[in-house]
Order: C-alpha cells, then structure tokens, then sequence
C-alpha cells in the first residue's frame, strides 16, 4: 500500500469513526457545534488548534523548482481533528495543476496574401509570478520546448505550477513567460531569421478542482526584425595601451521604454494616438487565453468592464481605462482589449560588442505586430551599453525610436550610434578605510569587548575578551557612481549619437562604473578608475561604501577625484554605527539562546543617499551565572523594526517570538546616549522596547506529499497592524516601500534564519507564532 493510499484509508476509517462520549453532536458546519468546537467529517470535535490567522508558509522545493504560498484561510488547508496529532493539513495535489505550453510560430509564405502555416519553434522558457506575500517572485528558468526533428507533433512543455482556489486572498497572481527563441540554423534557406525576445501573460482558468491548463503561444516569424547600430566614440579613438587580455568588449541589452501613466484613469497608456508622443506597444496577443467572454447581463468577472464590441455590437468584457485589466495590464482603448505592459521588459538577446569605432551591434527584436505583419510599427526602447569595467568608462543609457518599415523585412533596421566617451585608460587605486575600534560589551563581571566588529563576541559566554585592537582598517563592500555629461554635445550630435535616457535639464545622468575589489590579502581595496577625458585634469566619482553586518563602521557616501597620478586615496576615517543593545528577556525560568533582527524601515528615505544594510541580525550572548541573554547589533542611523526569536532547542521549547518593536535610532533620537568612548548607544533594556520571548502559539501543519527537505519558511503577516513611524505615519510591513524598494519587509520571518525548517519524512512541521498573529482572523 502506497503511502497516499493509507492516508485515504485512515480519512476513510476517521470518516466512520463514531464520535466521542464527549463529542457526540453530528454537525454540518462549525455554527452547528459548542462554544469551543469545530465541525470536522460531520462531527463536533473539541478545537485544540491555534486559530488559522497565524499561518503564513512559504514552502520552497529547489528540485523540481516548485513553490507554495500557504495562507490559514486558504480554502485548501484542512483540519485534521479526529486522530493525533491533531493538525492542519494540506494535500499538494490540491494546491497544483500542470501547465502545459507549446510553442507555435506563424510563417508565411506571401507576407501580402496571409498565406502560411504554423510551425513548432525551439525556445527556452522562463516563467515568472509574483508572490502573494510580497517576497520576491517563484521564478522557473530551466524550461525549453525543443520541437522533433523529424517534423512529428511536438510534447507540450509540462511544468507544475502552484494553485490558490479563486476565493483565496491574493490568489489571482499574473503568471509572466518570457521567451527566448532559437535562431534559425545556417542551411539552405534564402534568408535565416533570428528572433528577439518574446513576453506573454498566461492567463490561467478559474476551476474549482486542479486540472490542466493549455498554453498555445503564438507568435509571427515576420515580427522579428534585425537592428543594426555601431559604438562610436565622437571625442576621438579609444587608447588602450597596454593592450588587455583579453581585449575589452561592449555588453548592450535593450528594454521596451513604455510610457509613464500620466494619473487621468480616462487617458489610458495604450492610446494608440497619444498628443506628441511615440505609441505605446500595446499587442493584445501578449495576453494568452484572454477571458473576454460575452456579457449580456452586463456582468464580468473583476476588474472587467462590459462594453458593446468595437467590431460586432456585442456586449464583452474588456475595459476602456488601464484599471480594468488585470495586474501587469493595460487597457487598449481602440479595441477594448488588456495587452501586457511591456515597460522595461527585454527586447534583445544580449550583445556583446568590440571596443572600438564603427563596432557593430546587431540584434533582432519583436516587434508584435502580431495583429497585422504587413503595417509599419513605430516603437520607443532604451538601450543600455556597459563597458568592460577595466576600462573605467561609465554605463549609459540611451532612449530610441524606431520605425519598422514592412519594406525593410529581410533588410534591417538603423539602431543608430552607441556613443562612448574617450577617457584615458583607467588604473589600480587603493582606497584605505580605517575607523578607531569601540566598546562593543561588558559582562557582569566588567570585563569589555573593545573590537572592530560584533565577531569577537562569538565566545564572549565563555571565553574572556580578546586584546583590543588600536586600528580598524575596513574591507566593505564599495560601488563606484557619478554624475555624467556629454562632454561635447555639439560633436555627440554631429556622430548622430542616440540620446542619453533620463538626463536632467543640464544634460547630466547618474551612471555606475563598477565596484572595488577588497578581496585581497593587504588591508586596502582597490578599484580600477580612469583620470576621465582626455582633454580633462581629473575625473569625480563617489564611492558607495557599505561595510557588512557586524561592523562598527557606518556607511558613507565618500567623493573621490581620479587624476593621471592618483593611485591612492587619503585614508578614510569611517564614523561608528549607532550600537542597538539590550537584554532578550524569557518568560518562566526556561530560556534558550534567540536571534534578534533589526530591519531598516525606509519609508521617506532619499533613494539617492540610502546606503545598506538594511536588514541585521546577531545571535544573543547567553550568560549561564546571570541567567540573562545580551545582545549587540551596530546599525547605520535611522528608524528600525527589531524582534527577537527563539533558536531551536533540542527541549522543543514553545516560546515564541517576541513583539515587534519600532526603534528611532536617527542621530538626533532621544533614545540615543553617547558612552565613554563616543559611541552612540541605544539599550532597550532601560525602555520600553525591551523584547521578551513568551509562550506563542504552536502550530502542526502536514505538507502531505511535498518533497522531503523542502524548506518551509514561516511567516507573520498581521502583527505589524498598528505600528508607527516615530512621525506618525503608519506602517505596512506587507508593503514594498516600507522596508525595501519592492517587497515587504524581511522581519515578517519568525523562524530563525540559523534554524531553518525543511519538510522531514513524516510530511509534519511544527513552528511556533506570535499569539497576537494566531488570534488574527
């Protein structure tokens, strides 16, 4: 007997099973049942469970890449009441279904008569969908259709994928492919085609059980169409000497530009006739089984309007504002149809061009003229040129329009120039960072850890304190920016270079050049920098400097001026970070070893000077004659979230997570108090804000059928309700924007990140939630 089978065989047994003395009433749902019960295969069992509002699992499978998004209302998670442990249960067949994908491509044979046929063509496959709880997105790259040789029906691409039923919160993700084609193989053939990149949205069907879903995307050989640019560099010749091994290359991508949403929901981005500007590229065939069914009740399934049909008067759904199409569409207002907003997806296979004048760059893109191959198409990209970093020039980007002309078919299409400045070659500079060690912790004992980073208190429980050092020299991490013009902007125009995008009104541009190596043996990092134009004294950069968790040593923003002789900078003095301390308190005379998180809260931030880390942790100092554990976390000035949570215990304790806390750490926050050596420290132990580890709620969840050892992360989306930035504003932890630019914040985990929790063979894991997060409904 299989194992499912045996687990039918006991749902069956449990099914006949009478009930309890105690627990005799038949029941049909939970209303029919006592205070206290829950109805369970028609019966009122006693509940015993934590109440569903403190699931939230994300559980991951690397092989075959599979992941759920598991929330306690999901209409899939089950009780399981009638035999122990008494759990919550969820059957993987309930929450998949199979994709099943094939790849078709329209030929034709007489572009003018539509004559033609459609052919299976090789691609890879890379599917994408967001998560429903703001994390970042279920990603599959390892698909590729691959049609027979011998020219017999090709097998679709199967790929299981994650299921939610349609009343499930969030469960109406965008499901996103993006195709990468084969090009055409050297053969016979009068003309080989190559292929750009290709974006669908796969709309999946609304079932109420799992079933297949079919995918039949369709593209037009004819969409593709070859660009053709070179590099040029207007200020002169590029010296490289001496001469690299290997030589130097140009890397040039490029991405749909899109237009930005002017705010009126009555001027949707996919007018097809915009008041001076380029079209947006809005092709309805980039929505994959589209639901525009007819209406005449006059009723749609959101966010769909129900409007008569441009082409036959008939009532269906569609829209006529970019709010009534689903997530990641946009409403095309000539035919009342959602198309894909194509804004910043790719355009070309990346190319990799030489260094050099007249270098060519060729590339082919689709242009989706699927609706109608034989009218002119006008689109917009940007394309981006990135330099190899040894050479120290900047990485541009530069917005285009071009005109496909259904004339240029088997010809191709002017790019225009890729101007590069002409800098002088760049060369090794050291950068020295230093900063002066600090009191980082003292014992009862008084005994003081005086270092340059939170590692020298791995063994400070029980091993006395290290000799301190007299300087701190610092290996960050470092990113190279600045400011860029073009130097020359008579002679760029002149070369008909391709403007730069997103310059501001004095022509400048914000570009990176690349990042230090601090990877050596020395104390210095060093980073290749060129002394700029030729014609120019020096060059100004800024160095993004972001020392790792644990550090003392605060982030900075360090401008830096590169001439022909610069090899090394001045040294640096680094500030210290604010010190977050305190105590992690227990409840009862049981305590375990915890982990405190700290997570930046972002919100109101300058992009341009926000600097990371964003999120720290550090494992408690457990201190067995004071019974007491400390922690210590340095952290760039400013306001943070901060818990603690238990590490696993071979006691299996039910302590739980501590509350969420706001902390304002700003340099000019009353909370922090300068110590002797300078440092500014804020020790929660004398506030409020203190953390204490309590009792929480213990929940069983069997993952039946799920891959043994995949890892199974934990989640509070409910008890950051209410909390507030020091200013008052409130916070959504679930937001992108409050902690990180497009996620929620990180500190909703409460599994520590030492002690993952992976799926075992028994299909059953266990965690513990915060108690306010479980009465959350």
């Amino acid at each position: 007997m299989t194992r499912r089978q045996l687990v039918a065989a006991l749902l069956a047994a449990a099914c006949s099973t009478e009930a309890r003395d105690e627990q005799d009433q038949s029941c049909m749902d939970d209303t029919d049942c006592l205070s206290g019960q829950v109805c369970n295969n028609n019966i009122c069992y006693e509940n015993d469970l934590p109440k569903y509002g403190g699931i939230a699992l994300d559980v991951q499978t690397a092989e075959p890449a599979f992941r759920l998004e598991l929330r306690g209302k999901d209409t899939a998670l089950k009780r399981i009441l009638d035999r122990l442990p008494n759990r919550y249960y969820v059957d993987r067949d309930e929450v998949r279904e199979r994709l099943r994908i094939t790849v078709l491509e329209q030929q034709f044979d007489d572009l003018e008569e539509g004559t033609g046929e459609n052919v299976p063509v090789a691609a890879s496959i890379e599917l994408q969908q967001p998560s429903r709880f703001a994390r970042p997105p279920f990603v599959v790259t390892d698909l590729t259709f691959t049609p027979p040789a011998d020219g017999s029906d090709p097998e679709p691409v199967f790929k299981a994928w994650p299921r939610y039923d349609v009343r499930d919160i969030g469960a109406d993700q965008p499901l996103y492919a993006k195709l990468t084609y084969q090009d055409d193989v050297a053969g016979d053939q009068p003309f080989q085609w190559g292929r750009g990149i290709v974006a669908r949205q796969l709309m999946r069907k609304k079932t109420d059980t799992p079933e297949d879903d079919t995918f039949e995307i369709f593209t037009v050989r004819e969409c593709h169409r070859r660009v053709l640019g070179n590099i040029r560099f207007p200020d002169g010749p590029l010296a490289v000497e001496p001469p690299l091994d290997p030589p130097p290359t140009v890397v040039v991508n490029m991405r749909h530009a899109g237009r930005a949403d002017d705010g009126d929901p009555e001027t949707p981005v996919c007018d097809p006739n915009p008041m001076g500007e380029t079209p947006a590229t809005c092709s309805v065939e980039t929505v994959v089984n589209p639901p525009n069914q007819e209406c005449s009740s006059g009723l749609c399934p959101d966010p769909y309007g129900c409007y008569p049909d441009p082409v036959d008067d008939k009532k269906k759904c569609g829209c006529k504002r970019d709010s009534e199409c689903p997530a990641g569409q946009v409403c095309r207002v000539d035919r009342q149809l959602c198309a894909l907003d194509l804004t910043d997806r790719p355009a070309i296979k990346q190319v990799t061009a030489e260094v050099k004048d007249d270098a060519a760059v060729s590339a082919w893109v689709y242009t989706y003229c699927d609706e109608n191959p034989t009218a002119d198409r006008t689109m917009e990209f940007v394309v981006s040129a990135s330099p190899d970093a040894r050479l120290g020039l900047p990485r541009l980007n530069y917005r285009v329009v071009l005109t496909f002309l259904v004339g240029d078919l088997m010809g191709s299409t002017p790019l225009g120039r890729i101007c590069l400045p002409t800098w002088r070659p760049a060369h090794e500079v050291q950068i020295p960072l230093r900063g002066a060690p600090g009191r980082l912790f003292k014992n009862y004992a008084e005994q003081e850890w005086t270092c340059c980073d939170t590692s020298c208190l791995a063994e400070a429980a029980t091993k006395p304190p290290p000799d301190a050092p007299t300087t701190c020299w610092v290996k960050p991490a470092i990113t190279v920016v600045g400011d860029f013009a073009i130097p020359d902007p008579a002679t760029w125009a002149a070369a008909a270079c391709m403007p730069l995008s997103g310059a501001d009104e004095q022509g400048r541009v914000r570009v990176t050049y690349g990042a230090a190596d601090c990877t050596g043996d020395g104390d210095e990092c060093t980073v290749n920098l060129s002394p700029g134009p030729t014609n120019g004294n020096s060059q100004s950069y800024v160095l993004r400097v972001e020392p790792p968790v644990g550090s003392l040593f605060r982030s900075a923003l360090i401008d830096a001026t590169i001439a022909s002789d610069s090899t090394r900078l001045g040294e640096q003095d680094l500030k210290p970070r604010v010190l977050l301390r305190g105590k992690v308190r227990c409840e009862g005379d049981t305590c375990v070893p915890a982990e405190v998180l700290a997570e930046r809260v972002i919100l109101g931030e300058d992009p341009t000077t926000l600097l990371g880390p964003y999120f720290y942790n550090a494992t408690t100092i457990y201190d067995a004659v004071t019974k007491q554990s400390d922690y210590v976390i340095p952290v760039n000035p400013g306001v943070y979230l901060v818990t603690a949570l238990p590490t696993v215990t071979a006691q299996n304790s039910a302590l739980g997570p501590s509350q969420l806390v706001v902390v304002d750490l700003r340099e000019d926050s009353p909370l922090l108090v300068e110590q002797e050596d300078g440092l500014m420290v804020a020790d929660l132990e004398d506030m409020d804000e203190q953390l204490a580890l309590t009792p929480g709620a213990v929940y069983t969840v069997e993952l039946d059928d799920f891959v043994s050892n995949s890892r199974v992360i934990p989640l509070d989306l409910t008890s950051g309700e209410g909390l507030l930035h020091p200013d008052g504003e409130p916070l959504d932890l679930n937001a992108p924007g409050t902690c990180l630019p497009g996620e929620g914040c990180q500190i909703r985990r409460i599994r520590s990140v030492s002690s993952p929790l992976r799926v075992p063979q028994n299909q059953i894991v266990r965690f513990i939630a915060r108690t306010a997060a479980a009465a959350a409904e």
